[in-house]
């Protein structure tokens, strides 16, 4: 649980950030569950690190068989589970991109409009 409190403190910190210097009372839960996520995350990495990427097992005839740790499929799942929640707190370049550039004056419409009487 220590890996979490200081998961929630800086992501509180960075909500803080990006929020005037507040945290908004509904991403609470979110900040919680993300941290709680983050700290699960790290877990399933230093079990995978620790055992090795790959394990070897005996098929059903006893010879041994190299396969994929068990954890790796976990550990993908909450890393979209951890992006998910960046996401949503909008700690991604994916908030960023979203959102469509000042353009001036100009919009789609004019800029259309102005290269139909350039035509003609």
């Amino acid at each position: 649980m220590a890996k979490a409190a200081t998961y929630l403190k800086d992501i509180r910190a960075q909500v803080k950030a990006d929020h005037g210097g507040k945290v908004p009372d509904h991403l609470n839960l979110t900040i919680r569950n993300y941290a709680n996520a983050l700290e699960v995350r790290d877990k399933y990495r230093e079990e995978i690190l620790k055992d090795g990427v790959t394990i070897f097992e005996n098929n059903t005839s006893g010879f041994p068989i190299r396969k994929q740790h068990p954890l790796c499929g976990l550990l993908y799942q909450q890393e979209m589970l951890c992006l998910s929640y960046a996401k949503a707190l909008g700690g991604t370049a994916a908030k960023a991109a979203a959102k469509p550039e000042d353009k001036g004056d100009k919009d789609a419409t004019n800029a259309l409009n102005e290269f139909i009487d350039g035509m003609r």
